[in-house]
């Protein structure tokens, strides 16, 4: 059966879970890459598939989730891809035609960085993956993205590429009509939603859109 919606836990820093449980509720299937399976442990979740060369989880969360007979794939520690990008893998193996990456971000600026690329490695296989935690949505796009949130919160975007041309806006306090955004430019940075939706399209490259999360 192909899993439309799957959601990643990976083994960054979340403080205060309140809003992971919209994203457990609409997903197919549920994955832990290495240490994400203390997220999932400390919000009673069992997840689907546990990935990892498990250097980073406890040994404790390990025993639990194999005394519930979850599903553990091992991997070697050295190895050319994080265990993140492994379970991207997996999810795309499971036919996901949608990622939600939860725990992504943190202390780790080198996998924060890193998992944010996996957004673009997603988009390259026609796959719609977003990274999120509890202030914020990144999201990649390559031509055309409807944004729901709320009035007044924060869109910041940010090229990918050296440079996204054919830049449009609707629904923000600064509109954009085919504008061309640079690489190293902060121009992009703290635009507002002038209503519940938006839509921003380009006609080349690639940009990544940040969405505020209010409370």
């Amino acid at each position: 059966m192909e899993k439309v919606k799957v959601l990643i836990f990976a083994g960054g820093d979340i403080e205060d879970y309140s809003f992971v449980n919209q994203y457990v509720n609409i997903s197919d299937y549920i994955i832990c890459a290495d240490s994400g399976i203390g997220h999932t442990r400390k919000i009673n979740l069992l997840p689907d598939l546990i990935v990892g060369d498990f250097d980073s989880a406890s040994q404790e969360d390990i025993n639990y989730y194999r005394e519930k007979d979850i599903d553990i794939k091992n991997f070697p520690t050295r190895k050319d891809k994080t265990d993140t990008e492994i379970a991207l893998d997996m999810a795309i193996e499971k036919g996901a035609k949608k990622i939600y990456i939860i725990g992504g971000t943190g202390t780790r600026l080198d996998h924060s960085l890193g998992n944010i690329h996996l957004l673009y490695y997603a988009l390259q296989k026609n796959v719609s993956a977003v990274l999120i935690n509890q202030n914020n949505i990144v999201h990649l796009i390559d031509k055309e993205i409807i944004i729901s949130g709320e009035k007044g919160s924060i869109i910041s975007l940010i090229p990918f590429s050296l440079e996204v041309k054919g830049v449009f806006t609707k629904g923000l306090d600064y509109s954009l009509k085919d504008a061309v955004l640079y690489s190293g430019s902060s121009y992009g940075i703290s635009n507002v939603m002038t209503s519940s939706t938006a839509t921003i399209a380009i006609k080349s490259g690639f940009l990544l859109i940040i969405q505020e999360l209010k409370d």
